[in-house]
């Protein structure tokens, strides 16, 4: 497996090598052909210009395509934030089982004056609900 991946790494960079060539006689091409229908300083100018466009061009193509897979990754994973919530959620479940699990008469006992505090206060009770669905 490393070999692989080494050897695809290689033949990358050689592809990135030489489109990187190509790329500068291109230029070097588009050069010379307006400098025989342009002052030098004009054909140099529209030689850049013509590289400029498509390097926005290109980072425009390269944006909508990374914006195009963190979204598709954001819908398979959901928000950060849930990630967040369920491991938070986890590590205090965790320590409510283990406290729960050592000091079960404080748990009954917090538990019952908790459940008689919401029945008998109902700003308590209101607040809440509230909380609990957003509002």
């Amino acid at each position: 497996m490393a070999i692989r991946i080494a050897i695809m790494a290689a033949a990358i960079l050689i592809a990135a090598v030489c489109f990187i060539a190509t790329g500068a006689f291109l230029c070097v091409a588009l050069y010379e052909g307006l400098k025989l229908v342009l002052s030098p300083a004009m054909a140099a100018l529209s030689t850049a210009a013509v590289l400029l466009l498509l390097s926005l061009i290109v980072l425009s193509i390269g944006s909508a395509i990374a914006k195009a897979v963190e979204k598709s990754e954001r819908k398979k994973r959901g928000p950060a934030t849930a990630e967040i919530g369920l491991e938070l959620g986890r590590i205090l479940g965790e320590q409510v089982s283990r406290y729960a699990g050592k000091n079960p008469v404080r748990v009954l006992i917090g538990a019952l004056i908790t459940g008689l505090a919401i029945g008998a206060i109902p700003p308590l009770r209101s607040l809440l609900l509230r909380m609990f669905k957003g509002k």
